[in-house]
């Protein structure tokens, strides 16, 4: 299968370098395996890791961001039979109309990532190809649940950074509410609060506790940067043009006044 080539774009932010006062900045060149390695350096052995069957929908996915959470649990008020196909249309908006459920803030800074933590409700898409890139569109870069999306195809081919547990195929009304947002919760057996920093690549998702945001990206800035330096000089040894895996000095300027 041909892969198609991500087209959606999250918005431009404000930011040239990185900046201490947004902690997504630090991370922005890392791997997710720079940042546990730094973790490892302080102590904070398998802390973070969430499962692996958490994962990303896509090859070549990547973003870091502070947290936005929301908890969900599984629904217990059946969705009422609909009786046109109005209505079938309309299912979500009649659904919340009746049962309003709890949402993000607006004015949530850009570049933050969308964590869910799904209750181990059945499955149901809560994620699909319409709402996630609504929510890359409002400033998210990424979007994380323990749960279900759908549409994948299209989410794919949108280039929307979704990473999910499963792939699903049912909607919203009956099957799962969202209870609390900007709370602690778990998602993927780990710990998310709001704030923490999270990221996810080809090789998992990572969660960093705030407290220890900053001392964890000098660490990881380090590591990428002698990863780098020392697969320059393969490359070299073989001829090899350099690329932006080894472009060293991009990395050095974004973090030059940090």
């Amino acid at each position: 299968m041909t892969h198609t080539l991500p087209v959606q774009q999250a918005p431009e932010l404000p930011y040239t370098q990185a900046d201490p006062d947004q902690l997504g900045t630090l991370y922005k060149f890392l791997r997710v395996v720079d940042v546990v390695d730094a973790m490892d350096g302080i102590g904070y052995f398998n802390i973070g890791l969430m499962n692996h069957d958490v994962r990303p929908l896509w090859r070549g996915m990547k973003f870091f961001g502070e947290a936005a959470t929301l908890r969900c649990v599984p629904s217990n008020k059946p969705m009422w039979k609909l009786t046109s196909t109005e209505d079938v249309v309309a299912a979500h908006r009649l659904w919340f109309e009746k049962y309003p459920a709890e949402r993000l803030p607006n004015d949530l800074t850009p570049g933050h990532v969308v964590v869910m933590d799904s209750g181990g409700g059945p499955e149901v898409g809560f994620w699909g190809s319409e709402n996630a890139m609504g929510t890359i569109v409002g400033g998210a870069v990424g979007i994380i649940t323990d749960g279900y999306a759908r549409d994948t195809g299209e989410l794919e081919a949108q280039g929307t950074p979704v990473v999910a547990r499963r792939r699903g195929r049912t909607i919203i009304p009956g099957r799962i509410e969202a209870v609390e947002a900007q709370t602690q919760i778990a998602c993927g057996g780990t710990q998310v609060n709001p704030g923490d920093v999270v990221g996810a690549d080809d090789d998992g998702v990572v969660v960093v506790p705030r407290e220890v945001a900053v001392e964890v990206a000098t660490h990881a800035r380090a590591v990428l940067l002698s990863d780098m330096r020392a697969r320059k000089r393969h490359y070299d040894k073989l001829g090899r043009p350099g690329d932006a895996s080894t472009d060293v000095e991009a990395v050095e300027a974004w973090y030059a006044n940090v």
